[in-house]
C-alpha cells in the first residue's frame, strides 16, 4: 500500500494536537432494537444500495467475530419520513434510518433532546452518496421529451395553493399554452394529465419539491416531527406512492399512459438509451446557460449541467443519508450500526451499480448539517473538499475511539487488514486516510 511518511506524520501531529484540546463527553449508548438483528428502514431510493450489501455484510460480520455477533439485516423501502419516524419512535423500531433528505430539511432536529415523543438524545447523520430527480413519462408519450424545470412545475401544480385545480387539466390545455403551440397526436388533446410521484414524507418528494416546486414559489415542505405538510400545490388527481419502484410500475400501466411522474435518478438509468427497455422516458431539462436540453445522467449531474432554469441555475442533486441515535461503543455488539455505514461507504460499486453518485471516502466534514447537537464532529457533513477540516474530524474520531467510551465513528473506520472496515480505528485507517489525502492532491 502506497503511503507518504510526511502526510502520516502530519496526521499524527494533528491527532496529538486535537487530543490536547478535546473534551471527551459521555455518550448514552443506544442498543439495537433486537439483539442479533439490524433494522435499516426508510428511503426507497437508498433501498437498492442497502439490499446489495445485505448478504455480504452479514458474512463480513460473522468473519470479524467478537464483539460482533451473527446479525440479520432487515430492510424496508417505505420512504425517508417513515424511516426517520421509526428511528424516533418510543421505543424506536429502527436502528438506522435511510433518508434521501437531510435532518434539518425534514424537521427531524429539535431544539432540545430527547426529541418530543422520542428517546433520541444524540442524532447523527452520515452522508453516503448522492442522487438526483428524473421527470418521467411513459414510452408511449411521443409529444414530450424535454422541458424546463419551471415547465415541469406548471405541469404538476394547481392554480392556487390548496384549491386542487390544475393549471393544465388536459394535454390540450398544456399544448395550447406553449409558445408556439404543440401539435398533439390524434385523441391526446382531450386526455387528462395524470400526475404520479411520492408521498410527502419521502426524500424523493422533498427533492422534487426543492427543485421543481419551491424553486418557483410553490413550496410544500413536510415536517417529520409534526407529520404535516405546509401548503398544497398539487391537484387532487396527484397519486402519492410509497416507493420509487411503485412509481415506475404505475407509469407503465395502460391507465397512466397520459401521466407524468418523478423518481430518483438511479431508477431510470437503464432507460436513457433509445430503446427504453423499462418503458419509461426521462425528460431532458433546459439549461439556460448552455441553452440546450440536458438528459438526467450521473455524468451530467456530477458535471453540473443538469439544472433548474432559475436566474441562478441550481444543479439538481440531493444527498443520501443514514441516521442513527448516538455513536455506539466499539466494544459492544451495537457497533454493528457503525460497521454497516462504514461497509456501505467502502463499496462505491453499490452506488454505481444502481446509477447513484459516489463521494470521496475521506471527505467527512466542512458543510453545516443543521444539526444543533454537538458531539464527535458530526455537526458538519461532507462538503466535496478534502482539507484540514477532514483531518481534524478524523483526529477527533481517533481520540473518541481511544477514549473511555471507545466510540466507533463510521466515517473513521475506513479500512482493515483485508481492505474493508473492521470495527476498529487504527493504523489501517490512518494509512487509508493518508493515501486518500495523497490521491486527492495528486
Amino acid at each position: 500500500m502506497k503511503t507518504s511518511k510526511p502526510v502520516i506524520c502530519a496526521i499524527m501531529v494533528a491527532l496529538f494536537t486535537v487530543s490536547l484540546f478535546s473534551a471527551l463527553p459521555t455518550h448514552a449508548q443506544t442498543p439495537l432494537v433486537t439483539p442479533g438483528r439490524l433494522y435499516v428502514l426508510g428511503s426507497s431510493t437508498i433501498y437498492p444500495i442497502s439490499s446489495q450489501a445485505t448478504t455480504a455484510f452479514q458474512s463480513h460480520v460473522l468473519a470479524l467475530g467478537s464483539p460482533f455477533t451473527a446479525t440479520t439485516v432487515t430492510l424496508n423501502d417505505l420512504g425517508s419520513g417513515a424511516g426517520l419516524n421509526a428511528l424516533k419512535d418510543n421505543p424506536p423500531t429502527a436502528d438506522i434510518a435511510a433518508s434521501s433528505r437531510s435532518g434539518a430539511n425534514s424537521g427531524f432536529y429539535g431544539t432540545t433532546y430527547p426529541l418530543s415523543g422520542s428517546t433520541i438524545t444524540n442524532p447523527q447523520e452520515f452522508l453516503i452518496g448522492y442522487d438526483s430527480i428524473a421527470i418521467v413519462v411513459p414510452a408511449t408519450n411521443t409529444w414530450l421529451s424535454q422541458a424546463s424545470a419551471s415547465q415541469v412545475a406548471d405541469l404538476f401544480r394547481t392554480t392556487a395553493n390548496g384549491n386542487n385545480v390544475p393549471l393544465y387539466a388536459t394535454w390540450g390545455d398544456w399544448a395550447n399554452a406553449q409558445v408556439p403551440p404543440v401539435t398533439l397526436p390524434t385523441g391526446v388533446a382531450s386526455q387528462t394529465i395524470g400526475r404520479i410521484g411520492r408521498e410527502y414524507s419521502s426524500g424523493t418528494f422533498d427533492g422534487f419539491n426543492t427543485f421543481f416546486l419551491n424553486a418557483f414559489g410553490y413550496n410544500m415542505a413536510y415536517n417529520v416531527q409534526t407529520e404535516q405538510t405546509a401548503g398544497n400545490w398539487l391537484p387532487s388527481n396527484y397519486q402519492p406512492l410509497t416507493s420509487n419502484a411503485n412509481v415506475m410500475t404505475a407509469m407503465r400501466q395502460p391507465q397512466n399512459q397520459y401521466a407524468i411522474g418523478f423518481v430518483g435518478l438511479g431508477f431510470v438509468q437503464n432507460d436513457l438509451g433509445a430503446s427504453h427497455p423499462n418503458g419509461i422516458i426521462p425528460l431532458s431539462l433546459y439549461n439556460p446557460t448552455t441553452r440546450t436540453y440536458i438528459s438526467p445522467s450521473v455524468a451530467n449531474v456530477k458535471g453540473g449541467s443538469y439544472v433548474t432554469d432559475q436566474s441562478t441555475p441550481a444543479t439538481i442533486i440531493r444527498p443520501l443519508y443514514y441516521f442513527m441515535d448516538g455513536i455506539p461503543s466499539a466494544t459492544t455488539p451495537d457497533a454493528v450500526k457503525s460497521l454497516w455505514i462504514s461497509f456501505i461507504k467502502a463499496h462505491d460499486d453499490y452506488l454505481v451499480n444502481d446509477g447513484f453518485i459516489t463521494m470521496n471516502r475521506i471527505d467527512f466534514a466542512g458543510a453545516s448539517s443543521g444539526n444543533p447537537n454537538r458531539s464527535v464532529g458530526t455537526q458538519t457533513v461532507p462538503d466535496g473538499i478534502v482539507d484540514f477540516e477532514d483531518l481534524v474530524y478524523f483526529a477527533n474520531a481517533w481520540i473518541e475511539y481511544y477514549g473511555p467510551n471507545h466510540l466507533l465513528n463510521p466515517y473513521a473506520d475506513i479500512s482493515g487488514p483485508n481492505g474493508l472496515p473492521d470495527g476498529k480505528i487504527d493504523f489501517n485507517d490512518l494509512v487509508a486516510f493518508a493515501n486518500g489525502w495523497i490521491a486527492y492532491y495528486e
